[in-house]
């Protein structure tokens, strides 16, 4: 254990690269949402501490083994800690959404090749001898992200079998992500850890691929590149978002990696995502996860990605209209957490 990052959040050191140098996560997750059932104590945090520190035994830190993060939500700090207001509660982001505004005390993020090693995990934490005295199940939400596993799950649509993602093309490159060492906090209550914003959002992935490849580059990533170039980049996608008006102007159309990348800084951007597909319940979607330094890192790169700008240089652009892929997506839950690093990650700041 004495090897482990400080950070819990810190995986990227593990991932693989694909035949193109394209980050490569692990391809199964979980996330399990818990509430407290009765008040911890030092023995109840000597326990989690315990079980999570035995999974980090059985299993190699990294996608081939095993991956954690656990996190507290609003909840949490404000009536078991010191420290109120440490982590601001969800909101709606857009004027289209309306979203369950989610509370749970904390969550775990399990994340691995090896979907067995997800079942004995959840077994470790919540079986026999496990936290179930303290901490209950509200929510298991599962789903994968890797070559083939899109097309295997929605076989009736035309997913490219090299695509990780329900909508058909690469999404995570190194260049826009933010870097690991910028999303950890410096001082205070979380200082080494980070923040965690989640959402389970709903995919009408139909209407998304019943669009030609080169319509949906364009709305993905900007009207300037093609299905063809979007497949090839391995580094970063931009998409020129320094001429985001004029190619608007030009073309009627707001890519929406081009949108999004506008909420850079110095052309880093400022969240780390760690989103996954998933057709939990029947309803294809994205577990969309979301780490930075601060909420409102995550909070102004969506407002920016929104594009409501986008109408004023075209008129056929509207909120959802020719807009990024906001017409073909509906957040319907949301939920924010700190995540502290891993030496104090089991009922962090708890009240004596």
């Amino acid at each position: 254990m004495s090897c482990l990052p400080e950070g819990q959040h810190e995986w990227e050191a593990t991932f693989g690269r694909d035949d193109i140098g394209r980050p490569v996560p692990p391809r199964y997750h979980h996330l399990i949402l818990v509430d407290l059932v009765e008040n911890p104590d030092a023995d109840a945090a000597r326990l989690l501490e315990s079980r999570l520190a035995e999974l980090e035994r059985r299993h190699t830190y990294g996608p081939d083994g095993l991956l954690t993060t656990l996190g507290w939500g609003p909840t949490w700090w404000d009536q078991y800690t010191e420290h109120t207001a440490l982590i601001g509660v969800p909101s709606k982001m857009s004027r289209w959404e309306d979203p369950v505004l989610e509370t749970p005390h904390a969550i775990f993020h399990l994340a691995t090749d090896h979907p067995e090693i997800l079942e004995s995990a959840g077994d470790v934490l919540f079986g026999d001898d496990g936290v179930g005295q303290h901490l209950k199940v509200r929510e298991i939400r599962t789903g994968f992200v890797g070559a083939g596993l899109a097309s295997d799950a929605l076989p009736h649509l035309d997913i490219p079998r090299s695509a990780p993602l329900l909508f058909g093309f690469h999404s995570v490159l190194r260049g826009n992500q933010a870097p690991e060492e910028s999303l950890r906090i410096p001082s205070g209550p979380l200082a080494g850890g980070t923040t965690q914003h989640v959402s389970r959002i709903e995919l009408d992935v139909d209407r998304w691929h019943a669009r030609n490849r080169d319509e949906q580059a364009a709305l993905l990533y900007a009207p300037t590149v093609s299905a063809a170039e979007a497949e090839t980049l391995n580094d970063d996608a931009p998409s020129d978002y320094a001429s985001y008006e004029q190619t608007v102007r030009e073309h009627g159309i707001v890519g929406h990696a081009q949108a999004a990348a506008r909420a850079r800084v110095d052309n880093v951007p400022v969240i780390n995502r760690r989103d996954f597909a998933t057709v939990d319940d029947g309803k294809p979607g994205t577990h969309f996860i979301s780490l930075q330094r601060e909420l409102r890192d995550f909070n102004n790169t969506r407002a920016i990605m929104n594009a409501a700008d986008g109408t004023g240089y075209h008129r056929s652009v509207g909120a959802r209209r020719r807009n990024g892929i906001n017409a073909f997506f509906d957040v319907t839950r949301r939920a924010t957490f700190g995540i502290p690093p891993r030496e104090s990650r089991a009922y962090p700041h708890l009240r004596s």
